[in-house]
């Protein structure tokens, strides 16, 4: 099964790198891009019967304005037991603060934390037969 990705980011220039490295290397089935990560959680609260329309993995940029991505994973968290669906996050930031990589392993949904921009080899993980 190929997994498809949710890719939250308002940086222009990351989503136009994870579209290249997509083209050039790819990992997923799918790929859909979001600049704001409140609409993305409002996507997913209205797909919790339709575990077709959710993603498989979501990349996350957490330092958003105005609805950031530790908002995100807030809501995310609190909605957990109603997702009928695996879903891995990984988090995607230029900060390499240990307050925000601490931060981010307080969240069980939160499967590692990618420095931007997210490397060939970080991404190239994701294609089948990799996992």
């Amino acid at each position: 099964m190929t997994k498809t990705l949710l890719y939250i980011d308002d940086n222009h220039v990351d989503i136009a790198i994870i579209k290249a490295m997509q083209d050039r290397y790819p990992a997923f089935g799918s790929i859909t891009y979001s600049t704001n990560a409140e609409q993305s959680i409002s996507y997913i609260k209205q797909n919790l019967q339709n575990q077709e329309a959710l993603p498989d993995v979501i990349f996350l940029d957490i330092y958003m304005a105005p609805f950031s991505g530790w908002h995100f994973l807030d809501e995310f968290n609190d909605m957990l037991p109603q997702i009928g669906k695996n879903i891995e996050i990984y988090i995607v930031s230029y900060s390499i603060l240990p307050k925000d990589m601490h931060r981010s392993k307080q969240y069980d949904t939160v499967k590692s934390y990618f420095a931007k921009p997210v490397s060939k080899e970080a991404f190239m993980s994701f294609r089948v037969g990799s996992n």
